[in-house]
Parts: C-alpha cells; sequence; structure tokens
C-alpha cells in the first residue's frame, strides 16, 4: 500500500490523468475545425455614400463603377436610410433652425408663417424643437409620409403658408448637438464667461426614408441591396415595421442587417421587435470589428441580439480611413498593403463581411486607377484559394458550445498540469506534492461554480503552466547535457537540440490545445468576448526561468527539497556582488521585455519598423500562413545556441541563451490564445515556425562552432 502510494506513482497518475484530458481538448478542437470549415465565403459589399463621394472624382457615372465593381466581385451594396440632413447636403430646398437660435436672429418671425411665429413667441415650442422650412412639394410629401410611418402624430407638427410647407420636429435636451465652447474676454484679457453654440440637432439626423433613385440604380446594377435603418430611441415604437414596410416596398429580401448609429434598431424598448423580425426572415447582424483590430464596435443592444438570435451573425471590417491610406506603402507600387490589410483581416480574423471603401492615394485624394483595383480584387481572390475561401454572399457561423462536464474535465487536466510543473520546480516529491496533487482534483467543480470565470482563469493557468513545463523541459535537457562529459558532434548537437526544440514545442501545443478548447465558444471567435490574459501569460513563463535557473542551475547539487534547500539559493543571489555590467545587461533586457510585451496586441504605440513589414509580407505572400518572427528568428534557434554553449561549458551563454527560448514557449500558446483566428491558420504558422527554426538553429550551430573553433585557436597561440 505504501509503495502503490509513492509520489512516483501519484506523478504517472497524473500524467495519464492530464493525457486523457488532452484527448477530449484536442477532439474539442476538431469539433471546431468543422465550424470554421462552413464559414468560409467572404461578401465584399459596398458603401453607397462612399461611391458617391468616388464617382465625382473620376469621369465615369456611378453606374459604371458599380457595374464594374460588381464584376470584379462585389456582390451587394449598402444604402443608409435619408436624414434631413442627408437631403440639404443632396441640394433639396430644405431649411432647418432650432427654436432656441431663433431669438439670435434679426427680423426672424418675417421667415415664418404668422401662426408659426405666434406658437414660438407664446412658447407654445420648446427651445429644443427643430423647424424644417420645405419649398418643394415632392420633398415635403416625402419627408411627411416618412415621418407618419415611423414616429406617432404628436411627435411633429404641420404649418403651412403660400410658398412653403413648414414642419416642426417636438425635441429634448439631449437632441441637441453642441460645437466647441467659446469663451468670452473683456478689454482686460480676463474671462467672463463660457458660451456653448448649438452646432446640430439629432431630430435633423433621423430616419425619414430611403431613395429610390438610390435603390433602382443598385438594382439595375444587380447588386444585393442592404438598407441600413436608423434608430431613434424617444420613439421605437414603429421602426422595426417600418424597416419590414420598406424591404417589402422595394421588394427586398433581407440577409444582413448593419447597425447604423449608436445603438440597434428600436433600442430600448422594442429591441425584441427587431429580434422577432431578424429571426423570421433569418436575418444575421453583423458585427464590425473596432478600428483597433480587436473585439467589434460597440453598439448598444447589439450583443444582446446576436445572443439571442443564437449567434446567427457574421464578423465584417470596415475599410478605416488609415487603412485606406496606404497606397504604395513598404515599397509598394499600388495597394497592395491595402489588399494585405483585407487578407489579413479574412484569414486571421474570421471577418467574412468587408464593408468596401475605395481607396485614397495619399490622404483624402481618392485612387481613380481602374487598373489597379482590377489587380487588388483579383489578386485577393488568387490569395484566399489555397485557404478554401471564395468571393459570395456571407453565410453566418456555426453556433458552437462546450457543456460544462467538458469544461470540468479541461480544468482537472489543467489543474493537474499546473501542479506537476510546480512540484518539479519546487523539487515537492513527498506528501506536500501528494496534497497538492489531490487538492487539484477540486478544479472539476470550477464550471459548475462560476462558469465565466472558469473559462478565463482556466485558459490562463493554461497558458503559464504547459508554457512553463515546456521551459521545465528544454532546461532540464540542457542542463543535462551541461553536467555530461561528453563532447558532442556537430551532427549530434542538431540532432539533440532538434529533439528538445520540438519536445518543447509539443508541450506547449497541449497547452495551445487546452486553451483552444476551454475557449471554443462562438463568442471568442465572433470576439463578444475575448481572453485578456494574453500579456501575462507571456510574461510569467520568464519568472519561471529564473526560479528554474536559481533553484536547479545554481543549486544543482541539493537533491533534497527541505525549505531551506528552497531559499538558501534565493538567498544567495540576493546577497551576490553585483557588477556594473550586470545592471546595464538588466536594463538592456527590460527594454526588449517592454517592447516584447507592449508589441502584443494592437494597444500600444510600440509597432514593427518598416523593414520587418516588409519581410512579414513577403513571407505572408509565399506561405498559408506567415510564421512569428520571433519564434524561428529568435526563440528556436536559441535552443540550438544554449544546447551548444551546455555543451561546450559555457555558463553565460547557456543562461542568456534559455532566456530567449522562453520567448518561444510562450509564443506558441500566444497564437491559440486568439480565437478568432481559425484554427488550421494557428496550426500551420507554428509548424512553419518550427521548420524554419531547426534549419536557422543548425545554421547558428555550425556558425558558433566555426566562431567557437576561432577562438580557441586564436587563445592558444596568445599563450
Amino acid at each position: 500500500m505504501k509503495k502503490l502510494m509513492s509520489y512516483s506513482n501519484f506523478n504517472r497518475a497524473a500524467i495519464i490523468f492530464i493525457a486523457l484530458c488532452l484527448l477530449v481538448a484536442l477532439y474539442t478542437g476538431f469539433q471546431r475545425m468543422k465550424v470554421e470549415n462552413d464559414y468560409k465565403t467572404v461578401e465584399i459589399s459596398l458603401d453607397y455614400e462612399e461611391m458617391v463621394k468616388f464617382t465625382d472624382s473620376t469621369d465615369a457615372d456611378l453606374k459604371f463603377w458599380l457595374n464594374k465593381f460588381k464584376s470584379l466581385g462585389a456582390e451587394s451594396i449598402t444604402i443608409q436610410e435619408e436624414t434631413i440632413n442627408t437631403l440639404i447636403d443632396m441640394d433639396y430646398d430644405v431649411k432647418t433652425f432650432i427654436v432656441s437660435e431663433l431669438s439670435q436672429t434679426l427680423y426672424w418671425e418675417k421667415e415664418f408663417p404668422a401662426d408659426l411665429a405666434d406658437d414660438i413667441k407664446g412658447k407654445k415650442l420648446s427651445n429644443n424643437d427643430g423647424i424644417l422650412r420645405i419649398g418643394d412639394k415632392d420633398i415635403y410629401e416625402y419627408i411627411i409620409k416618412g415621418l407618419s410611418l415611423r414616429y406617432p402624430d404628436d411627435f411633429y407638427k404641420v404649418y403651412e403658408s403660400e410658398t412653403d410647407n413648414y414642419i416642426v420636429l417636438s425635441g429634448m435636451v439631449d437632441d441637441i448637438y453642441y460645437g466647441a465652447k467659446e469663451r468670452i474676454f473683456n478689454v482686460f484679457g480676463d474671462m467672463i464667461y463660457e458660451t456653448k453654440k448649438v452646432a446640430d440637432s439629432r431630430l435633423f439626423n433621423i430616419g425619414i426614408g430611403y431613395s429610390d433613385e438610390k435603390i433602382n440604380l443598385a438594382k439595375e446594377c444587380g447588386l444585393d441591396i442592404i438598407l441600413r435603418p436608423l434608430n431613434y430611441p424617444r420613439f421605437t415604437e414603429k421602426l422595426v415595421d417600418a424597416y419590414k414596410s420598406e424591404n417589402e416596398k422595394y421588394g427586398l429580401n433581407p440577409r444582413l442587417y448593419i447597425v447604423n448609429g449608436k445603438e440597434v434598431l428600436a433600442y430600448p424598448n422594442n429591441k425584441f421587435d427587431l429580434e422577432e423580425y431578424l429571426r423570421e426572415n433569418n436575418v444575421m447582424p453583423v458585427l464590425i470589428e473596432a478600428s483597433n483590430q480587436r473585439e467589434n464596435i460597440e453598439s448598444k443592444g447589439l450583443a444582446e441580439l446576436v445572443s439571442r438570435l443564437n449567434y446567427n451573425t457574421v464578423r465584417g471590417f470596415t475599410m478605416w480611413d488609415w487603412i485606406r491610406q496606404k497606397y504604395k506603402a513598404y515599397g509598394y507600387d499600388g495597394a497592395e498593403e491595402i489588399e494585405n490589410s483585407i487578407y489579413r483581416a479574412v484569414t486571421e480574423r474570421n471577418i467574412r463581411f468587408v464593408l468596401f471603401k475605395p481607396f485614397y492615394e495619399g490622404t483624402d485624394k481618392y485612387l481613380t486607377d481602374i487598373a489597379e483595383y482590377e489587380r487588388s480584387f483579383n489578386s485577393l481572390k488568387e490569395r484566399l484559394e489555397p485557404h478554401q475561401m471564395k468571393l459570395g454572399k456571407a453565410n453566418s457561423i456555426t453556433e458552437f458550445h462546450i457543456g460544462n462536464l467538458r469544461l470540468a474535465i479541461l480544468c482537472l487536466g489543467v489543474a493537474i498540469a499546473s501542479v506537476y510543473l510546480f512540484n518539479g520546480v519546487f523539487k515537492l516529491h513527498n506528501n506536500i506534492g501528494k496534497i497538492l496533487y489531490l487538492i487539484s482534483l477540486g478544479a472539476f467543480l470550477a464550471p459548475y461554480v462560476s462558469r465565466g470565470l472558469s473559462e478565463k482563469l482556466f485558459a490562463l493557468c493554461a497558458a503559464i503552466a504547459f508554457s512553463g513545463l515546456a521551459v521545465y523541459y528544454f532546461m532540464t535537457m540542457i542542463k543535462k547535457i551541461k553536467m555530461s562529459k561528453k563532447d558532442l558532434t556537430t551532427s549530434k548537437m542538431i540532432i539533440s537540440s532538434s529533439i528538445v526544440m520540438v519536445i518543447s514545442c509539443l508541450i506547449s501545443l497541449a497547452g495551445a490545445a487546452f486553451i483552444v478548447a476551454i475557449l471554443s465558444d462562438v463568442r471568442y471567435m465572433v470576439e463578444l468576448d475575448i481572453f485578456r490574459g494574453v500579456k501575462i501569460a507571456q510574461l510569467l513563463p520568464f519568472g519561471i526561468y529564473l526560479l528554474i535557473l536559481i533553484l536547479q542551475f545554481i543549486n544543482d547539487n541539493i537533491t533534497d527539497n527541505t525549505l531551506k534547500t528552497i531559499v538558501s539559493p534565493i538567498g544567495k543571489v540576493l546577497n551576490a556582488d553585483i557588477k556594473v555590467y550586470y545592471i546595464l545587461l538588466a536594463g538592456i533586457l527590460g527594454v526588449i521585455g517592454y517592447i516584447y510585451i507592449a508589441r502584443t496586441g494592437h494597444e500600444t504605440n510600440v509597432q514593427p519598423a518598416d523593414l520587418e513589414l516588409v519581410v512579414r509580407n513577403f513571407l505572408e505572400n509565399i506561405l498559408i500562413a506567415r510564421p512569428r518572427t520571433k519564434e524561428f528568428l529568435m526563440a528556436f534557434p536559441a535552443i540550438f545556441a544554449a544546447v551548444y554553449a551546455a555543451n561546450k561549458k559555457i555558463p553565460f551563454a547557456t543562461e542568456a541563451f534559455m532566456l530567449i527560448a522562453v520567448i518561444g514557449t510562450s509564443s506558441i500558446i500566444n497564437t491559440f490564445c486568439h480565437i478568432r483566428t481559425p484554427l488550421y491558420l494557428s496550426i500551420d504558422r507554428t509548424l512553419i515556425s518550427m521548420a524554419f527554426g531547426i534549419i536557422i538553429g543548425a545554421a547558428a550551430i555550425i556558425v558558433l562552432n566555426a566562431v567557437y573553433k576561432i577562438i580557441i585557436n586564436v587563445q592558444e597561440r596568445l599563450r
């Protein structure tokens, strides 16, 4: 019985448990790949208003350009709901006033019919009301029809004169838009007061209908039409019925719904009417990616709407101005980098709907070279083929979740792996280690206590634990080489290094499998939720490296695991004499560490240099997945260099190269932490990095060996 309860048996049982849980993780990953394989069609949709502006800078008409982009692969066009302000922009005979601003105008009463002027002077109208003066009868009837279809009768009031028609829209304080504050000073330069000038009103930006001309032109060009209705939170009862009526009026079968404004249609009081309409017609809300390429643009009610529709949704990408301005960037002759931005969005970030806007040639001058658009579209289609993607009508992502039981099994595997690492680092090969294993079994209950917290906490634990296990493995193997008296040949060092690197990567990939499985939920795939532990998961493995270095390299002659043997090497390090170059080296490593962490994601100003981006683009164009530079160019070759330095008994170099190698173990896991990226792409990226890493690592050993021989020869001659 005593032998059965030995620590070694606990360790064996732990490995078996981890392996069984890993099988569950791998199966979950396989299921996720099947979901992703059904989500392959990319829709290019034109923005009507942008196309109008673009056409105005060319010699051709709008119909020509719509037909041209249709032939290149555009599937649809978005048409926004008209407002009072858009009618004014189109030079219709409409003028707006805000009641509170009339007092600043001399003889304002003469501009209005007597009954309207009397109502204003008699305070029957609010200062926040908006007034429309309409000189065109057809436009007047169009506005009245649009208002009656969408809003209650008491929202607007009609006044007539001999020449014009007037509509008063009932406003509120929240409807008024102000410009920048203006400060008023006296002759001595003292500020007297601040004032805010009214710039506009939301009343002039509410939806009133669609343009027959725009819709008919889009139909003539064979483009699928996506109407973009506006919401007005004060009056939402009739907005969904109006949206339905407009689709029926124009004979449209809506497929996609794109939020136009800050909230979904009919939010907040009648948002479930929209849900019912979208569900009945199988309409997919589009989640537009934010400008920092992380999560989606926040729109009130949208996340809840998508959830209640069982994630019948598609991720969208709008071409921000900073993307459209990348003409002739990074040494390209044309719009290649703009094309690259679309390609990356589609292949790496689960984007399946692209709201296309014409490119800029500079900051705001449109690129009108038709040949460049042809090249960009044809190149994009060609590059998508290896990913089995094509242009067409976007389809919804398949809803995918895992149950609490499966999550519990995954949490258990992560917890046991964490204890295995902890016991290994601190050499707890006794009853304490066994007790920790028994405590880790409680992780099975975590999802039943708090599902959301368990997902994120155990995903983070998996990232740290398995990266740490990979570090623990390669440092243990390198220590054996360091302690061995054998002088390995160059070929044997390359073989040994390759084995150590591959096994380290496989351990990291096991951790990645757990993360992929734990976060394999459609919420993460469409970025309605994200894993926020990426940076800390990249940083903590360096702490594990430091612990292993202190406890098992500096203290390598100690075999027992008392508290004294654990603490003594730490004390030895703290009491050591610090040389100036150690401080300089620590400073350099600190800067490198900051850059390394800061460049993760798009939240900081620390971005890759242009030369690196050129290299990235080159690799992206010749490979199905661009390998991570820090992996194949730094971390993986560093394992080879560490093996070489350990074999040649060069302690400082061994430790420095092992430190660099830590980057690779966490980077692999980091690749899979971005759940929006299709799984096949993350796998391909890692395998390519490993292959490149072996090639460069082998070359590094050959070079290091040649340099080492030169140094030895020089030293012998100097004796």
